[in-house]
């Protein structure tokens, strides 16, 4: 029997993401939507394939197949989007509870027969049901970003202790800031504007924009291996493992409680 959490979400009018993973499924165009991230130095950048979150197994990254197939029990997907991920460990034997703060990607991932999804951003994410326990969470697709700052970052952490046993295992998917995948001349510059300003190098302060929808401004943290351990050390967490691919700039990171 399905079921969803309705906790916090966007408003419907803030909801671009969204609304465009809700119209590429509607569709059956997965190759047919967009989205336009901006950045708050005024870069634009188009993502013009939404395919990416309704891919298979065999089509994710070479971390995250090599992953996979490790989970079992009881499985947090934190920003879930279209469901690829939570669709394929409740596949494969997992209980999965696919959280989202897109009311339409809720949806969308509903309609694809995850039978439990949570409508919830992050700062709200204390008002979960106080008996919730996981073995496993999940922040793939860059979601490491989600946790915004080296504040929050912690105080999340402090919050998943609550609802993990000591066997529990948290992957984090991220990219380093100070890597290929950030060379270019305005996001070099905005790395240091960062660093110069007391902030974390990574931290992007971002909205996406669809059609008529465009979410809120918030940061978006990319981090590298060294600053996640930093960010670690002050926590019940430790940094057990980094997975990257020799041809990969994403990494995902295996933590466990010390």
């Amino acid at each position: 029997m399905k079921d969803t959490h309705l906790i916090h979400g966007l408003h419907p009018s803030e909801d671009a993401f969204g609304n465009n993973i809700h119209d590429c499924f509607e569709s059956g165009n997965h190759r047919g939507g967009y989205e336009i991230e901006e950045r708050d130095d005024g870069r634009f950048i188009l993502y013009g394939d939404s395919n990416a979150y309704f891919e298979p197994l065999e089509d994710w990254t070479q971390t995250q197949q090599q992953l996979a197939k490790r989970l079992d029990g009881r499985v947090l997907d934190v920003g879930c989007g279209g469901g690829k991920h939570a669709l394929f460990f409740q596949q494969n034997g997992c209980e999965v509870y696919a959280m989202d703060n897109s009311p339409l990607a809720v949806e969308t991932c509903r309609l694809r027969g995850i039978e439990h999804t949570i409508l919830c951003d992050v700062g709200h994410f204390q008002q979960r049901p106080s008996d919730w326990m996981f073995d496993h969470v999940v922040f793939w697709g860059n979601n490491l970003g989600l946790l915004q700052n080296a504040q929050f970052f912690r105080h999340f952490m402090a919050l998943l202790e609550q609802c993990t046993h000591a066997q529990s295992t948290v992957f984090m998917e991220s990219m380093s800031p100070y890597d290929e995948g950030f060379l270019d001349e305005e996001t070099r510059e905005y790395v240091a504007h960062n660093l110069r300003q007391g902030r974390m190098g990574g931290q992007m302060r971002v909205r996406v924009r669809y059609k008529k929808f465009a979410t809120p401004w918030s940061d978006y943290l990319f981090a590298s291996p060294e600053e996640l351990d930093e960010m670690l050390a002050s926590t019940a967490w430790r940094l057990e493992t980094v997975h990257q691919a020799d041809d990969s700039l994403q990494y995902i990171a295996e933590i466990t409680r010390k």
